[in-house]
């Protein structure tokens, strides 16, 4: 005999339209000896689910000093708003949450690349560190395979953290990497 002990019967029948589009330009400041970059965009979004217009800036910069070492600085910071999709619409007991809102982001990153020689082989070392705030956040859990969203945006969330990885040849005639990170969520 099979029993059952949770049974959750749903059907729903939606229509959403999405419409997105982004806006983009670089700036190349320079001189003979050294560059500086500076990216800057926005994305536009609309959802018709809940009638929410997301406009996400974002910028970013980079600058190779004069001579001296081949090394190049860069930050960026910017919004990432992402609407939701249909499981995060669903709650546990099966109904369906229109009004859920975008989860939504601001985040920020600082690093440097660094080429050089280690005997005659090519080498770059590239270390970042981030940090990203979010809120409208629809949690979740985890019961073995399957993930149930809780259908609400009732969280904030932050993830930060530092990585290093150094590229090239460190096996003869093979690329390769190696590479470490930290994070906290």
């Amino acid at each position: 005999q099979l029993a059952i002990t949770n049974v959750l019967r749903s059907s729903a029948q939606l229509t959403i339209n999405k419409f997105n589009g982004y806006v983009q330009n670089n700036w190349l400041l320079s001189d003979s000896a050294r560059a500086f970059t500076v990216q800057g965009g926005v994305r536009f979004q609309y959802n018709d689910l809940n009638n929410e217009l997301l406009i996400a800036p974002r910028i970013g910069a980079s600058f190779k000093p004069a001579r001296g070492a081949d090394v190049v600085f860069r930050a960026a910071a910017g919004a990432y708003h992402q609407p939701p999709f249909y499981r995060e619409l669903r709650r546990y007991d099966g109904s369906v949450n229109t009004g859920v809102l975008a989860q939504r982001s601001w985040q920020g990153v600082a690093g440097a690349d660094y080429n050089f020689k280690y005997g005659n082989r090519p080498m770059r070392l590239t270390v970042e560190g981030y940090y990203k705030w979010m809120t409208n956040v629809v949690p979740y859990d985890i019961d073995n395979v399957r993930i149930r969203y809780f259908g609400e945006n009732n969280a904030k969330a932050y993830a930060a953290g530092l990585e290093a990885r150094l590229f090239g040849e460190l096996v003869k005639d093979a690329e390769s990497w190696i590479s470490i990170g930290l994070m906290r969520t």
